[in-house]
């Protein structure tokens, strides 16, 4: 894993008024070629939209772009919904950096810019503000009012408004797993790390800030960074094989709880890291902590002794499967 925060990308956020003018916090660059869609996870399907754009772009010797949403669509119209996001708006800065992609426009998701119909959301916010040249979208993209408007429609907007279109139709892996979100949400569900790592062509990762536990880790040799869940997807609770990312670049092997830690009457959905061979104190500073693999399901022990035994065996497992690689 890269550096937590993306650096050369040139982030644009913008807004529509409630005069439907839209706003933004930087110069817009004009007739980009750009990718548009929620980019939860920036899987590989998602990344095929992209470097969609990016081909696009180039050929016209015009900035590529990546058109994404924040907050996500679903989160604005479900605020009581349960948690459901692959990545924070950082990761996915990141990610898009990673590709290689020039600007990425972030959409405020709010009452006026969901008011917009589809018709309106193509004209006043790709043609007469973005002034793209070109827009890739998933074949399940929806836009507008409602969800109203459709790929179909994006590519009929788009012969309207003078810019070109590629619809990018469901894509499967080699091995027939469908190249989505939800499939990623799937495979965390069931605790299957690798296949999630599969659609998403890395593992998922988990960024947060390291609080003040309990500490009772320490009481049997197993110090743990730990960090809240926030509005991630839970994956099943359990023990995992990990990778850590420090602010300051290093990864860090280890083993990761992640639950409620019945053992202890835990009440509180944290992930908890056991980095091999670390002892720095690190606070109130950002940590990223990605999925290799599952150990087991989250247990109750009967005791702390019993606990600590298997602790040691998890930790075994762990550096094992990184003495493999």
């Amino acid at each position: 894993m890269t550096a937590l925060l993306p650096r050369s990308i040139k982030v644009i956020t913008l807004g529509v008024d409630a005069d439907r003018a839209l706003q933004a916090d930087a110069g817009l660059p004009a007739g980009a070629g750009a990718a548009i869609g929620s980019f939860d996870g920036v899987h590989i399907g998602h990344q095929h939209v992209i470097e969609s754009a990016i081909a696009a772009a180039k050929a016209r010797g015009t900035p590529s772009a990546v058109i994404c949403f924040d907050p996500h669509p679903q989160s604005f119209f479900h605020k009581d919904g349960a948690p459901f996001r692959l990545m924070r708006l950082s990761q996915q800065l990141r990610a898009f950096e990673n590709l290689g992609v020039d600007y990425a426009f972030v959409l405020r998701f709010d009452a006026h810019l969901s008011s917009l119909t589809a018709g309106d959301f193509a004209r006043l916010i790709l043609h007469d503000h973005l002034k793209l040249s070109h827009v890739s979208a998933g074949f399940d993209f929806q836009f507008g009012k409602r969800g109203g408007g459709h790929a179909k429609d994006l590519a009929a907007f788009g012969k309207q408004m003078s810019f070109t279109t590629d619809i990018l139709p469901c894509q499967t892996d080699t091995a027939g797993h469908k190249l989505s979100s939800s499939a990623v949400r799937d495979a965390l569900l069931a605790g299957d790390a690798k296949l999630a790592a599969e659609i998403l062509g890395r593992p998922q990762a988990y960024l947060g800030e390291v609080i003040h536990g309990a500490k009772q880790g320490r009481t049997i040799d197993f110090p743990t960074l730990n960090i809240t869940l926030g509005d991630y997807q839970r994956p099943r609770y359990g023990v995992y094989i990990t990778q850590t990312t420090l602010p300051d670049g290093r990864v860090i092997n280890g083993v990761s709880n992640i639950g409620v830690r019945p053992t202890v009457g835990g009440d509180i959905e944290l992930l908890e890291t056991y980095l091999f061979d670390f002892n720095e104190e690190i606070y109130g500073q950002e940590v990223e902590t990605a999925l290799l693999d599952f150990i087991r399901p989250e247990a109750k022990f009967d005791s702390f002794e019993d606990m600590k035994l298997e602790i040691q065996n998890d930790a075994a497992k762990a550096r094992a499967f990184f003495q493999k690689k």
